[in-house]
């Protein structure tokens, strides 16, 4: 499975972090460095005083002939043997803080036989009270003792050496070395350690700054291939992997949630959230770790099935999983129970299609099948007749799909034309889609195709946002066409209503034209909508008047401010006495109902000139101005 991470993105911090590690090896290196330096000097100071004691102990055997303590008692009572030998003590050794003789007396008490001390000296003979168990230890051993003395500031170590004449111990040497050897060379040391401390601290807090904004900067790009509402793969994630994907391993499924608008309109959008969350636990439950499933867009969701070294009937078995799963499913929500089926388009072959877009495309028309042959069904193979019915179809919700995902949804905007005045009075906002190779496509091609659809309603809010953001600074009007769906709509009626509320001024230049022609399945409701609009300050246009059997009770109810006249009708004015009574009792309706009338496909003079013999009030048309991407600002009227 290709992922967000890739191993070699691990490589930057992976390589600092061991840097990090090194520098801090090195400054503990260091530091036993340190300590070894202190242990070499202390032992060279250990022999050179091993060797003091050893010369002074054969001193007192030879030279002062002592046998037992009681000799060496008296030796050092007499106060010129004491002073001499301290004396010379004193001036053979370095680093000394206190150096003395002890022994034991009759009551196993240690006593001072002299004192070399430079100060605080102890009298002849006086008591020495004993803490460590190294001096009790000598006597049993017969050999020195060191005392680390850890816990006085001014001693570094007690060096204890046994003075032995015929076996047995007569006396201890004592020695306690004080610390300024040590200070002494921590002088020299820590200027260097201080100065690779603070170098290891700020290398190692770099390393952990650009590791927390390693991690976190892959936090936040998991989060943006995530989709928040089904944690699913979303279409960014596609886009990031997609040069990795080899299309022989994988086959390409698109999945839809049959019926998903009724969902939503019937049981709420939360249930609508419900659901597709619902769902994508048994997508993710039916698939394995190797396959990639992403969140395409609304209820439909992309499947990469991993098929390497696997026969196809595997894809086919994973998307069969997929829909049994789904099936079988107690959606409950609100103690109902919503019935959800999925149709499933398998393109077995994506490398067929070279391209990962085109694979796409090849298992969404499969889809497309699926859907129209009855839902809850995986198609993998089209007949001829249905690949000639997705060629002439071609420009359906794929098409406006794909459009609205590379931004090539346009708007144009035709002039509403008052001929009493000359004046523009307002723009009929028209939708366009651009194609890749710049062709401008008409709404004709490819609105029919996608009515009561989820794409249908997601271009109805995208052109809703192009023209009120369009017109927000503008002086003049404009007219958007919605149909009966989407004045019922409930998210369409919501971004309207946050559009207009907060800003009356761009309301009552706003006016939403609906389709007479249209099939209005509940009159009552619609009139509840149509009265919210009005609440607001928006204008009811009715279009395309005339073209059907025309419900006058229904207009008059609606409480319409504008009737549109069908071009169907008013085409042909100029030549068709039947037509030009039609549009004339029109036109008086209209003015009766206090309703302006505006007429479409005014394509030459010669139906410009009778519209204005028949007072209508506006006029619209190729021969008043073509659509453009841009608000004219004249009609052609240099030839009128």
């Amino acid at each position: 499975m290709v992922r967000v991470i890739q191993p070699k993105h691990f490589l930057v911090p992976i390589a600092l972090f061991l840097l990090a590690l090194f520098f801090v090896y090195v400054y503990y290196s260091a530091i036993k460095s340190k300590e070894n330096i202190y242990s070499i000097i202390e032992n060279n100071m250990i022999a050179e005083y091993h060797e003091l004691f050893d010369n002074f102990n054969n001193y007192l055997i030879k030279k002062q002939n002592i046998h037992s303590k009681n000799d060496l008692f008296l030796l050092f009572k007499d106060k010129q043997n004491r002073d001499a030998t301290e004396e010379f003590l004193s001036l053979s050794s370095k680093n000394i803080k206190y150096l003395y003789i002890l022994q034991k007396d009759t009551k196993g008490r240690f006593r001072f036989l002299l004192d070399a001390s430079k100060t605080d000296k102890a009298h002849f003979y006086q008591k020495f009270d004993v803490e460590n168990k190294a001096y009790e230890e000598i006597y049993k051993t017969k050999k020195p003792q060191i005392i680390h003395q850890a816990h006085i500031d001014s001693l570094y170590l007690t060096y204890l050496y046994p003075l032995v004449v015929d076996g047995k111990i007569v006396g201890i040497a004592n020695i306690d070395i004080d610390t300024s050897f040590k200070k002494e060379i921590a002088k020299l040391i820590t200027p260097y350690e201080l100065l690779f401390q603070a170098i290891v601290v700020f290398i190692v807090l770099i390393v952990v700054l650009i590791i927390f904004q390693f991690f976190y900067y892959y936090k936040s790009r998991h989060k943006l291939f995530s989709d928040p509402l089904t944690k699913l793969f979303n279409r960014h994630y596609l886009k990031e992997i997609v040069e990795y994907l080899n299309l022989n391993n994988y086959a390409i499924a698109m999945l839809d949630l049959d019926k998903f608008k009724t969902i939503n309109d019937v049981y709420g959008h939360d249930a609508g959230d419900y659901v597709l969350k619902e769902s994508a636990k048994i997508f993710k439950n039916s698939i394995r770790d190797s396959d990639i499933m992403i969140r395409y867009g609304g209820e439909e969701f992309l499947l990469l099935i991993y098929t390497r070294h696997k026969k196809a009937s595997n894809s086919i078995e994973v998307c069969e999983r997929i829909r049994t799963n789904i099936e079988d499913f107690d959606f409950i929500y609100n103690d109902q129970t919503i019935d959800v089926t999925v149709s499933i388009g398998l393109n077995l072959s994506p490398v067929e299609s070279k391209t990962i877009d085109n694979a796409i495309k090849v298992a969404d028309q499969k889809l497309y099948i699926a859907k129209q042959n009855g839902r809850n069904m995986i198609v993998t193979t089209l007949s001829h007749q249905e690949e000639s019915k997705l060629i002439l179809e071609k420009k359906g919700v794929d098409f406006v799909k794909h459009a609205i995902f590379d931004n090539r949804v346009l708007c144009f905007y035709q002039p509403i034309y008052d001929p009493k005045t000359s004046q523009i009075v307002k723009y009929e906002a028209l939708v366009r889609i651009k194609e890749k190779d710049g062709k401008i496509v008409s709404p004709f091609f490819f609105m029919p195709n996608i009515e009561h659809t989820n794409i249908h309603y997601k271009i109805t809010k995208l052109i809703l946002s192009m023209v009120l953001d369009k017109f927000e600074n503008e002086k003049l009007g404009v007219s958007i066409n919605l149909n009966y769906s989407d004045f019922i709509n409930k998210d369409i009626l919501k971004l309207i209503e946050e559009r207009l509320t907060q800003n009356k001024e761009l309301a009552s230049r706003v006016t939403f034209e609906i389709l007479e022609s249209d099939e209005i399945e509940n009159i009552e409701l619609l009139q509840t909508k149509v009265q919210k609009l009005h609440t607001l300050g928006c204008k009811i246009s009715i279009d395309d008047f005339g073209s059907g059997y025309s419900n006058f009770k229904t207009v008059l109810d609606m409480e319409a401010d504008y009737l549109k006249i069908d071009g169907s009708l008013v085409k042909n004015i100029a030549t068709s006495q039947k037509d030009c009574k039609v549009v004339k009792n029109i036109i008086n309706f209209a003015k009766d109902a206090n309703m302006k009338t505006i007429a479409e496909f005014v394509h030459s003079k010669e139906v410009y000139d009778k519209l204005l013999q028949l007072d209508v009030d506006y006029m619209q048309g190729f021969f008043v101005a073509e659509p453009q991407p841009d608000l004219q600002t004249k009609a052609l009227f240099d030839n009128v």
